[in-house]
């Protein structure tokens, strides 16, 4: 598509598309045809990977309104990561997580609400 200029942006997700590394593997071949690219959705992945491009420059939050919560991005996070509206600073502008691994600590007993199944494998 970028070869026959049938698109003006490139666009990747690290859940779907090889991890971080995956993503800056796509991010580094936008930039080679002088094109940015976007990640889907958010994330603290998202935002790491965001951190570590140069071709980057729109954070997607979906399904956002000032009147109702983010219903993409449920509540996971123990630490106060938060992908709703309230994370964008006055200037635009998300935190990237800082700590090890993404930066976040997770909620276990909150995650295990929306769990439907659960395979052991031995």
């Amino acid at each position: 598509m970028a070869i026959a200029e049938a698109t003006d942006f490139w666009r990747a997700d690290p859940e779907y598309d090889g991890g971080i590394t995956g993503v800056m593997k796509v991010a580094h071949a936008a930039e080679g045809f002088g094109m940015d690219l976007e990640l889907h959705i958010a994330g603290p992945a998202q935002r790491h990977c965001m951190a570590a491009m140069r071709n980057s420059n729109f954070y997607e939050m979906g399904l956002v309104h000032p009147k109702l919560s983010n219903i993409v991005n449920p509540p996971i996070y123990s630490c106060g990561y938060s992908d709703q509206l309230d994370s964008i600073d006055a200037d635009g502008y998300v935190e990237v997580p800082k700590g090890p691994g993404l930066g976040v600590e997770y909620d276990w007993n909150g995650i295990k609400i929306f769990q439907y199944d659960e395979v052991v494998i031995k």
